[in-house]
């Protein structure tokens, strides 16, 4: 697989597009360059025909953020529209982490889930926020997760930008989870200590060693991800793929 079919996008960020046209919006992205995308909800769409869509715009459906209350109270239906539409991994998007004792209880319902996502076909993850780099008992909760849900197969889905803003390096930490770490969502900073996202390559962030070290560790999809734009979503998207194959040029990779 080249690198260019590793890219996916995470939908989240044309959340305000896709609201208003789900289908018409995948097919924007599949035209940018786009290889797969991530979702972040379906849009009451019925997965047959996203299913059909996803073909047409050779679109993989590498992940579903899949919300904690669906996972607890509608896992079947969950593992059935996903298996469906030939989503390869269903991942949690976010939880309370304020504890030792929450880090356990979203440990439970990872090795809960997880054989029976797994036995249907797909792979499940954890995405982190910046929650997760609290320290409990000595240990980022994010760590204390992975080691209590690496039987369950749980992969980490590391963020870089979260990673960041809670002062740890990414590359770094990446590296901790080489062969474990499926998929990193790519994000970049505008300016250290602050919430606000950029396009890729217009911030702060290591984004070239971040490809080479998560090439070198074994991930297999790497998602472009900006909760925030300052200009028209599809637009900051269009600028992320572009910036982004050019940095692929630079480090000759394709």
């Amino acid at each position: 697989m080249s690198f260019i079919e590793k890219v996916g996008l995470q939908l989240y960020t044309v959340r305000d597009e896709a609201e208003k046209d789900f289908l018409g919006t995948l097919e924007k992205v599949a035209g940018m360059g786009y290889k797969g995308v991530e979702f972040a909800g379906f849009f009451n769409t019925p997965a047959r025909e996203l299913k059909e869509v996803l073909e047409k715009l050779s679109l993989i459906p590498v992940a579903s953020h899949t919300p904690v209350e669906l996972l607890k109270d509608d896992l079947d239906s969950v593992i059935e529209y996903n298996k469906e539409i030939g989503t390869r991994a269903i991942i949690c998007p976010w939880t309370k982490i304020d504890s030792y004792e929450d880090v356990v209880e979203v440990a439970e319902l990872m090795n809960t889930v997880a054989p029976k996502i797994i036995k249907a076909g797909m792979k499940v993850g954890y995405h982190n926020h910046g929650d997760e780099f609290k320290i409990f008992n000595g240990e980022y909760g994010l760590d204390l997760l992975m080691n209590l849900t690496e039987k369950a197969g749980v992969f980490p889905e590391i963020d870089v930008f979260w990673v960041e803003y809670a002062g740890v390096d990414a590359i770094n930490y990446i590296s901790k989870y080489k062969n474990r770490c499926e998929m990193v969502h790519l994000k970049d900073m505008k300016k250290r200590g602050e919430t606000e996202t950029v396009e890729i390559g217009n911030g702060i962030l290591d984004i070239k060693g971040i490809i080479k070290k998560s090439l070198a560790s074994g991930v297999k999809y790497i998602l472009v991800e900006q909760d925030n734009t300052d200009k028209p979503s599809l637009e900051a998207v269009k600028i992320s793929i572009r910036n982004l194959k050019a940095i692929a040029a630079e480090m000759n990779i394709s």
